[in-house]
């Protein structure tokens, strides 16, 4: 189940303050903040290690990590979430904590190599994160027209 076919990988929990990281094939642990200065600290950690890092898909949290982390150099990618729980259930891990989550994204990303998805081109971010926007002003629009005509 550990065959590293990369060699060395950092799985990362993100959320809203922390980041809960689990490294492969030293199973070390670490706790550091979700700001600038955790995101350096992964950068010369994965860089030290020559690491693949890896992390689920949180509803944006991970952005900032994640451009830190390709401006550094480092090899990325984000993991599909529904992979994650599913990998999870078939080795019948129920506990859910952030240390857990960390080491279940490491070793699926350890047991599927080819997983995941690399960081998209800054124009399309741009593009995505313009689109997604646009579809909230329709919505309030939407809604403000409704409160008019009633």
């Amino acid at each position: 189940m550990d065959n590293l076919s990369h060699g060395r990988i950092i799985g990362i929990d993100v959320s809203r303050d922390w980041l809960d990281i689990h490294c492969l094939p030293s199973n070390q642990r670490l706790r550091l903040p979700n700001r600038e200065e955790g995101h350096a600290q992964v950068g010369e950690l994965a860089c030290l290690q020559d690491a693949l890092v890896c992390f689920e898909a949180t509803g944006g949290q991970e952005w900032r990590l994640w451009a830190a982390l390709d401006a550094s150099g480092v090899e990325t990618r984000q993991l599909p979430p529904a992979q994650i729980k599913a990998f999870a259930a078939s080795r019948g891990t129920r506990a859910k904590t952030d240390r857990i989550d960390a080491e279940l994204i490491v070793r699926f990303m350890a047991f599927r190599p080819d997983a995941g998805r690399s960081l998209p081109h800054e124009k399309i971010r741009l593009l995505r994160a313009l689109v997604s926007k646009r579809g909230q002003l329709v919505e309030t629009r939407k809604r403000l027209l409704a409160q008019i005509k009633a």
